[in-house]
C-alpha cells in the first residue's frame, strides 16, 4: 500500500490539510497517511518523527497554499528561506531522498517562481502539481489520487463510473437475463425462427463444420441396391407393384442370400397379392433365405391393431416387417421413427409397437419396450437381448396420410440422424444397381455383401429429402435415410438435443456471459470489440463441434447464440443510457 506523508503550513492550509487527510486516510487507511496534528502523540520528539516518517514514505504530498512561500517569522524573515523550518526540511528531505513530491495548489495559489525559493528547494518548481478546488474538490480528489497511484489521469473517475455502471447492469441482468433465457425457451420449443428455416440452416452449418473435423466411416453394416434409372433402361419396364418386379425380388434375395448377406431389408412395400404364382415364387425365397441364415424384412405403410399390413404368404416364409415411416424433420435434424407406444408417459418402460424398418435390419428380435428414462428400445431376441439408443419420445402429429403406422395419438420414439458426407452412399462399395446384383456375370462379385444388410430401395420419381450442408444443399432419396438409420443404430450413435431444463440453464448462462461482455468490453475500442465477439463466437462454435462429435449433443445454435446477443445489445444500450444521466456520488 502507498504511503503518504502531508507537508503544509498551519498558517496557510490548516484546513485543506485536514481535509484531505480525512478523504486519504479512507482511501489509503489512515496508518498509511502522515499528517502532524494525527499522527504525533504528545511528548514525541517532532523533527525525530518527521525525519522516521518520511524515510518510510512513498509520496510526499506539499499542500500550497497563497501564502505558502511569503509567510515571515516574528523577525519579518520569510520562512520558507529558514532552513530549520519544518516545511522547507521536509520538502528539502524527499527531494533529498528520490521521493516523489506531489505540490497540492489550494485556495487558489499557484506553483511559486524558483527566485522565490531557496537553491537548494528550487527543484521544487520543476515538479508536477495537482490543483484541489473546493467547489470540485470530488474530482479532484479523484485526480490526486491518481497521481499519487501513478496512473492516468481520469483512472478513479472511471473506475467510478465503471462501478456504478457495473451496479445498473447488475441489477438489470438479473431480471432481464432470465427473461431472455424464457423467452427463447418458448420459442425455440415452438420451433419459431424453423418457420423461416433459420435455426435448420444455423444448425446445418454448425453439424457441416462438425464433419469439417471429422473423417467418414470407413466401412458401413449396409449395401444398397438401388432401383435406378439404369436397372429400369436395362430390365426393360418401368418399376412398379407388378408380378414381373415380384419375381425379380424373388431371384435377388436368392443371390443375395448365396452372397452371405446377413439381412435382406426391402424399402418397398408389399401388402396386397398381384399374382399367385409370383407371389409364392417371392414366398418361397424368403424361405430359402431364412434356412440359410438370412433375415428378409420388408416395409410397411400401415397396421391394423399394431399388427403390420403385410401378404399373409410372406410373413408364414418368415418374413420381417418394419414400417416405411422415414425421412420428416425434428425442428433441423431429419429423425427416424423407431418404435411407437400406445401407453401414456410416465413410466419407465413402455410398450413398444411398429417397429421402423431401419431398427428391425439392424438388430434381430422383437421390439419389447421404450425406456423413457434412458431413452431406449429394448429389442428381444432368440438368444440375446439388444438396445437402440433414440433421441426423443415425442407425440405423433396426425402423420395418418403421409405413414398410417404412426398411429395418430401414439408416441414415437425418434432418432435424429447424422448423416454421412455428401456422395456417401453413391461409392460403388456401398451401393450396387438393382440390375447388376441380377446380372449372372455380376452375381458371383458380390462379395461386398458378406456379413452385411442388403437394402433394396427405389431411386427413381419424387421420393427426395432436401438436405441443408453448410452453404450448399442438395437431394437425397429415402432409402438413403433408411440406410443413414441403419448404420447410426448399428455404430450406436444417437444424437440428442439439450432438454428444456439443460437448455434453460445453458441460455442462462450464454445471457449471463452477454451481459458480462457488454459491461467489460464497454469502454473499448470498437475493434476489439468484434474481435472480442468474434472470439466468443468462435469458441461456442467450438463447444459445439466437441459436444456434438465427442458426446453426440446437438446444441440449440440459433437460440443460444440469440440468447448472448439480446443480452449485450441490451446491456449495452443501458449503459449508454446511464452514462447520460448525472451519476450519484460514492462517499468515501
Amino acid at each position: 500500500m502507498t504511503r503518504v506523508f502531508i507537508s503544509y503550513r498551519r498558517d496557510d492550509a490548516s484546513a485543506n490539510a485536514g481535509r484531505l487527510c480525512d478523504w486519504l486516510q479512507r482511501q489509503f487507511k489512515t496508518e498509511n497517511v502522515f499528517l502532524d496534528t494525527e499522527s504525533i502523540a504528545p511528548g514525541d520528539r517532532f523533527p525525530v518523527v518527521l525525519r522516521e516518517r518520511l524515510a518510510a514514505t512513498d509520496v510526499l504530498l506539499a499542500v500550497v497554499g497563497k501564502a505558502w512561500t511569503t509567510i515571515t517569522d516574528a523577525a519579518g524573515n520569510r520562512r520558507i528561506l529558514d532552513p530549520e523550518d519544518f516545511v522547507a526540511l521536509e520538502v528539502r528531505s524527499a527531494l533529498e531522498r528520490s521521493i516523489r513530491v506531489i505540490p497540492v495548489l489550494v485556495g487558489g495559489a499557484s506553483m511559486p517562481k524558483a527566485d522565490q525559493l531557496p537553491a537548494d528547494l528550487r527543484s521544487f518548481v520543476e515538479c508536477h502539481a495537482v490543483t484541489v478546488d473546493d467547489a470540485r474538490f470530488r474530482q479532484d480528489f479523484d485526480n490526486l489520487v491518481d497521481a499519487i497511484m501513478g496512473r492516468a489521469r481520469g483512472f478513479a473517475r472511471r473506475e467510478l463510473d465503471r462501478l456504478q455502471r457495473g451496479v445498473r447492469v447488475f441489477k438489470a441482468s438479473s431480471l432481464f437475463v432470465p427473461a431472455i433465457a424464457l423467452v427463447l425457451l418458448f420459442t425455440a420449443w415452438m420451433q419459431v425462427f424453423d418457420f423461416f428455416l433459420l435455426d435448420t440452416r444455423v444448425a446445418s452449418y454448425s453439424m457441416w463444420l462438425a464433419d469439417r473435423f471429422a473423417s467418414a466411416p470407413p466401412d458401413s453394416p449396409v449395401v444398397l441396391v438401388a432401383i435406378d434409372d439404369d436397372s429400369v433402361k436395362r430390365l426393360g419396364r418401368p418399376y412398379g407393384r407388378t408380378p414381373e418386379w415380384r419375381s425379380d425380388h424373388a431371384q435377388l434375395i436368392d443371390r443375395l442370400a448365396a452372397s452371405g448377406a446377413a439381412t435382406i431389408a426391402f424399402d418397398l412395400y408389399i401388402e396386397s397379392k398381384v399374382d399367385p404364382a409370383a407371389d409364392a415364387a417371392l414366398a418361397e425365397a424368403i424361405r430359402r433365405a431364412r434356412q440359410k441364415g438370412t433375415r428378409v424384412v420388408i416395409g410397411v405403410r400401415s397396421v391394423s391393431n399394431h399388427v403390420p399390413n403385410l401378404l399373409p404368404a410372406l410373413v408364414d416364409a418368415g418374413a420381417v416387417a418394419g414400417s416405411l415411416c422415414i425421412g420428416s424433420r425434428l425442428g433441423y435434424a431429419f429423425d427416424a421413427p423407431l418404435a411407437t407406444t400406445p401407453d401414456a408417459m410416465g413410466k419407465r418402460d413402455l410398450t413398444a409397437t411398429n417397429p421402423a424398418l431401419g431398427l428391425v435390419a439392424a438388430f434381430p428380435g422383437r421390439a419389447e419396450s421404450i425406456d423413457e428414462e434412458r431413452r431406449e428400445v429394448s429389442i428381444r431376441g432368440e438368444s440375446s437381448r439388444h438396445v437402440a439408443a433414440y433421441s426423443v419420445l415425442d407425440e405423433a402429429d396426425s402423420p395418418l396420410s403421409q405413414c398410417p403406422a404412426l398411429g395418430e395419438g401414439q408416441f414415437v420414439a425418434k432418432l435424429l440422424l447424422r448423416l454421412s458426407p455428401s456422395g456417401y452412399w453413391h461409392e460403388p462399395k456401398r451401393r450396387v444397381s438393382y440390375a447388376d446384383a441380377l446380372d449372372p456375370a455380376v452375381a458371383g462379385r458380390l462379395g461386398a455383401f458378406k456379413g452385411k444388410i442388403a437394402l433394396i430401395g427405389v431411386t427413381l420419381g419424387e421420393d427426395r429429402h432436401p438436405v441443408v450442408r453448410g452453404w450448399s444443399s442438395e437431394e437425397i432419396h429415402g432409402v438413403e435415410l433408411h440406410a443413414e438409420t441403419i448404420a447410426n443404430l448399428a455404430r450406436g450413435v444417437a444424437l440428442r438435443p439439450l432438454g428444456p431444463t439443460a437448455q434453460w440453464f445453458l441460455m442462462l448462462a450464454l445471457a449471463g456471459a452477454g451481459a458480462a461482455a457488454s459491461f467489460l468490453l464497454f469502454d473499448r475500442p470498437p475493434l476489439q470489440r468484434r474481435l472480442a465477439l468474434a472470439g466468443a463466437l468462435v469458441a461456442y462454435a467450438g463447444v459445439g463441434v466437441a459436444c456434438y462429435l465427442g458426446f453426440d449433443i446437438l446444441l440449440n445454435t440459433l437460440y443460444d447464440v440469440a440468447a448472448f446477443a439480446l443480452a449485450y445489445a441490451w446491456l449495452f444500450r443501458l449503459q449508454r443510457k446511464a452514462l447520460a444521466e448525472p451519476l450519484e456520488e460514492v462517499a468515501r
